[in-house]
């Protein structure tokens, strides 16, 4: 008999009292109770043990869910909705069929692998003969978006003439499936029998790999290769300078070491060490230990400043790292915001703003223009010239640089000049750019989508508020002089070329370059590619000029 919920009424504590965000105890429960249930199964599973372990009670757990089987069945539904979120969250409808198919497959291999718990779930319930699953009202429309994503693949990929006629996109998940749930419920027989070669990180990436190469196997035309028909492969390595390729050699290697499960905060740590290891010597007459907070309505925000030793009043460019609103922080980008600051003997201010996803929109703009602001107010103090104050960024930070020198405009704080780096101006990714680099190099098209929604999560606002997308605002006339430097083989390249446009359609002087054979993120090749460098030492002269230098 399951218990019911008079079992739970006697002895029960009232802990920290029931003033708790009630979506928030549901969680607990439902995280807590997975865990039970994928190791007893449920009816090895009790309930007092899942109210000892959850911040709540017995009594509640009933409240919220009336039985132990009712729970389970929540459990069971809450476990499909996250790798269904998961699925979405990989974009796959801009790429490529044949790498959205591996994509998929891959990911599947890979949420598996690291979510033990949902596979011990799956096999509870087929020894339950499905019973509970076929109660629930939730699952089977959950599950039928993996069906419809596939379809869609399978039928890009048909009409591309890449995929074979008659395999239906029911086929292909079961055998994705089939091979990613293996791998783990019958990990302890087969390493008992073979060994564990295949369950170290290398031999599961490799598996990882097997899984997209036969799923691809399968469904390609005879005579048809998945690497030869991805876009252009040779094409695109022709485009890229070939001293790219030294730099993502070394860059790949140290984001290796990385779980693949990271958080964002992860993600954050092990860049400030990448970043660190790679950085380049610091010219020797840029000062660098100065550092400043400022309060601001997104909360208070550290400034490193980078100063030539030269002193006088000097011209100043308040700078923002990229990192997708991210990661990142004036330590990781070093080496731009120093060089800048020797080549030009002048003053960068290098804002450490507020990072998503536990600060979104509009903390990290908020920031921004509030230093702005400081800038005129201290420049004395900061010994640089208020007439000559600028501001740029790369990447995420170039389209903060971006939104904040509208709001300038608008409110009448004084900017000479916008230097934006492979900017990201708006979230349009029917852009040409978009199909043609989504494999990047070093900026994926696959969770672009996630990443921004972490950033801000209204795509209404996303795409309309000039605060977020510059291209959206309603004019652009009255900008400062802006430098707008977009990379070849850059998924954001025409976002950035449809701000230049912009800009010019509204009377303000732009200067475009095109990166011919550059990828996102250039900046940091330095020391491999003689190419970037020139590149930060052209924007150096834009500047020189704006600022009235020799």
């Amino acid at each position: 008999m399951g218990e019911t919920a008079s079992e739970g009424r006697t002895g029960d504590s009232q802990r920290g009292g029931w003033k708790q965000d009630p979506d928030a105890v549901r969680r607990n429960i439902l995280q807590v109770a997975r865990e039970v249930f994928a190791q007893h199964g449920l009816s090895g599973a009790r309930i007092d043990e899942i109210a000892a372990r959850t911040r709540t009670s017995k009594r509640m757990i009933y409240y919220y869910f009336g039985d132990k089987e009712k729970l389970y069945r929540a459990v069971l539904e809450d476990a499909y909705a996250g790798m269904r979120k998961g699925e979405d969250a990989l974009d796959l409808g801009t790429l490529h069929p044949v790498e959205a198919l591996r994509q998929l497959a891959e990911f599947t291999f890979e949420h598996h692998r690291h979510a033990p718990d949902f596979v011990r779930l799956v096999m509870i319930e087929n020894v339950h003969e499905g019973e509970h699953m076929s109660r629930s009202e939730i699952i089977a429309g959950q599950n039928s978006s993996v069906i419809r994503l596939l379809e869609d693949i399978y039928k890009r990929g048909v009409e591309a003439g890449l995929f074979r006629k008659g395999l239906s996109a029911l086929e292909l998940h079961w055998h994705i499936s089939a091979v990613s749930i293996f791998n783990v419920s019958n990990r302890a027989t087969f390493s008992r029998i073979f060994g564990d070669d295949l369950f170290t990180e290398r031999g599961q990436r490799m598996l990882r790999r097997h899984v997209g190469d036969m799923i691809l196997g399968l469904v390609m035309k005879p005579g048809l290769s998945a690497e030869l028909d991805l876009p252009r492969p040779k094409e695109e390595a022709r485009m890229i300078n070939p001293d790219i390729f030294r730099f993502l050699e070394v860059w790949d290697a140290k984001w290796a070491t990385l779980s693949t499960d990271a958080t964002p905060a992860d993600r954050r740590l092990h860049f400030e060490g990448v970043a660190r290891d790679m950085r380049l010597p610091t010219p020797p007459e840029v000062e660098t230990d100065e550092e400043h907070w400022i309060d601001s309505d997104g909360g208070p925000v550290r400034v490193r400043i980078f100063r030539h030793s030269s002193g006088g009043s000097q011209p100043a460019l308040i700078y923002m790292h990229g990192g997708g609103w991210m990661q990142g922080s004036p330590e990781t980008h070093w080496d731009i915001t120093a060089r800048l600051a020797a080549w030009n003997r002048q003053t960068v201010i290098s804002v450490d703003y507020a990072l998503a996803p536990e600060h979104p929109f509009p903390d990290a703009y908020q920031q921004i223009l509030a230093i702005a602001k400081w800038a005129h107010i201290e420049a004395d103090k900061l010994g640089i010239d208020p007439a000559r104050i600028a501001i740029g960024g790369d990447s995420a930070g170039g389209n903060l640089a971006a939104c904040v020198a509208l709001t300038c405009r608008d409110e009448d704080v004084p900017l000479c000049a916008q230097l934006l780096i492979y900017p990201a101006c708006d979230f349009d990714r029917s852009r040409p750019s978009y199909e043609e680099n989504a494999e990047g190099p070093l900026l994926k098209v696959a969770g672009m989508a996630a990443t921004n929604a972490l950033y801000c999560a209204d795509v209404q606002q996303l795409n309309s508020d000039a605060r977020i997308a510059p291209l959206a605002a309603s004019t652009h006339a009255g900008l400062p002089p802006a430098y707008i430097a977009v990379a070849q083989n850059d998924p954001l390249r025409d976002s950035g070329l449809a701000y230049a446009e912009a800009l010019m359609s509204a009377g303000v002087d732009v200067t475009t370059d095109s990166g011919e054979g550059l990828i996102h993120g250039y900046l940091r090749a330095m020391e491999y590619c003689e190419d970037s460098e020139a590149k930060l030492r052209a924007m150096a002269g834009w500047l020189r000029a704006i600022y009235g230098q020799s």
